[in-house]
């Protein structure tokens, strides 16, 4: 499968104008990414769900790839509303749902928002606020993920950070990571492309910035009951590790969980082919 394959898709949520991207036939699997990706993340996993039967749909989240960057808006609970537009235009009306980073915190928003619409959910290293990402926003030895606080305060991050978008990447795929070449050259191009245009970093921290009204959001649906459908969770070795299966374990009841060996937090570029194999048995298992 080549990129000429893969159908792009211009969909609204109200004035929002959102992109995605698919690639074959079959059940449907939606993929979210997390910062500082878009769509571009999942061309792997999606070539391999693709040559399994399935249609992979790739939806960039709003303030990232192609989709609108608005000002409000990136609460996780707009944010599973913007996946549900996806659908209904692509006329998907229930997929498996799988989530990275703060994706994963959409996914997990949309098995609560419309459940009825998830047939299956995987959360790939996230952990919700309120149930163990409160952690990184703690200053403390060994605490890799400082930004997670900074970037809560999207002018001050900005006033430092914009200007420097290739140097923040340069530092993000290096930090956490098991091999901190597995984003290659290219790769890096185009995320660095994507984060310099206009608003793009604004965009990316706002889902940052968004993380108490989210802590709010989770706490009122887990205190509303617990999630039904087949949960997985998926942590790298030295970065989420069993945390993603710990936190699904605090708000549903189906869960299973795996930790991919010699990978940290990009587990779609360190470790593709058991990333793409533990969605595949997950995605297949009764």
């Amino acid at each position: 499968m080549s990129l000429e394959d893969f159908e792009h898709h211009r969909v609204r949520n109200g004035t929002i104008g959102l992109h995605a991207v698919s690639l074959g036939r079959g059940d449907p699997v939606i993929l979210i990414h997390g910062f500082p990706q878009h769509w571009w993340m999942w061309r792997g996993t999606m070539q391999a769900l693709a040559k399994a039967g399935y249609r992979a749909i790739a939806i960039d989240q709003r303030g990232c790839g192609g989709s609108d960057i608005p000002p409000t808006g990136y609460d996780k609970a707009t944010l599973a509303s913007d996946v549900v537009a996806v659908m209904d235009a692509l006329d998907i009306p229930r997929a498996a749902v799988v989530g990275y980073d703060h994706g994963g915190g959409t996914a997990l928003a949309l098995a609560y928002t419309a459940p009825d619409r998830v047939e299956r959910l995987t959360v790939i290293e996230y952990a919700p606020p309120g149930f163990g990402y409160e952690m990184g926003l703690t200053a403390a030895p060994g605490n890799v993920n400082w930004q997670l606080a900074f970037f809560t305060q999207p002018d001050v991050a900005i006033q430092f950070i914009g200007g420097k978008e290739r140097e923040l990447l340069a530092w993000y795929f290096w930090h956490w990571a098991y091999n901190p070449d597995a984003v290659d050259q290219a790769d890096f191009e185009v995320y660095v492309r994507q984060l310099q245009k206009p608003g793009a970093l604004r965009g990316g921290m706002m889902h940052f910035a968004s993380v108490f009204e989210d802590m709010a959001l989770f706490k009122g649906w887990s205190e509303s009951g617990r999630l039904a459908m087949p949960c997985l969770g998926i942590g790298g070795e030295i970065a989420a590790g069993v945390y993603s299966e710990m936190a699904l374990k605090a708000l549903a009841d189906n869960v299973r969980g795996t930790v991919i060996a010699k990978a940290g937090h990009w587990i779609a570029e360190e470790q593709p082919e058991a990333l793409n194999q533990c969605l595949l048995d997950f995605l297949s298992a009764g």
